[in-house]
């Protein structure tokens, strides 16, 4: 168990240099992890912006990084908050929603699709996303 506050820091002793998240990572074994992500209370990374990073949070960044270096992993989100507003989504990208195979290409497309549509959308989502597991 590792919170996601204590991802963005940094290790002491003589492996001090290196990050938490680089820690983590070595321990699940590097790419080949294909064990479960569970991000609990993962709303704390709602302030990724594709394509801006220096602009997210480091928690975001660190969940999105966590994802793509770990591409066999089985990812969980737990939040009670997760699809207030799409823009909040952003990190969620094991979700399906946007990208190869999907009717978005990127999640800024996925976004300027759902904001035209208000909240009636955001409830049709919820749903849509509980009938897939």
């Amino acid at each position: 168990y590792v919170t996601l506050i204590s991802v963005v820091g940094r290790g002491t002793g003589p492996a001090g240099a290196q990050s938490r998240l680089d820690q983590l990572l070595a321990w699940c074994g590097g790419a080949a992890f294909d064990g479960c992500l569970i991000f609990d209370e993962c709303h704390k990374a709602k302030n990724y912006v594709p394509g801006n990073e220096a602009s997210s949070t480091r928690v975001s960044r660190a969940v999105v990084r966590l994802q793509q270096l770990l591409p066999q992993a089985r990812v969980v989100y737990c939040s009670a908050t997760g699809v207030s507003e799409i823009p909040n989504m952003a990190y969620m990208e094991r979700l399906g929603l946007w990208g190869a195979g999907t009717a978005f290409p990127a999640f800024e497309a996925f976004e300027e699709s759902f904001s035209k549509r208000g909240v009636g959308a955001l409830e049709m989502l919820a749903v849509e996303m509980k009938l897939a597991g």
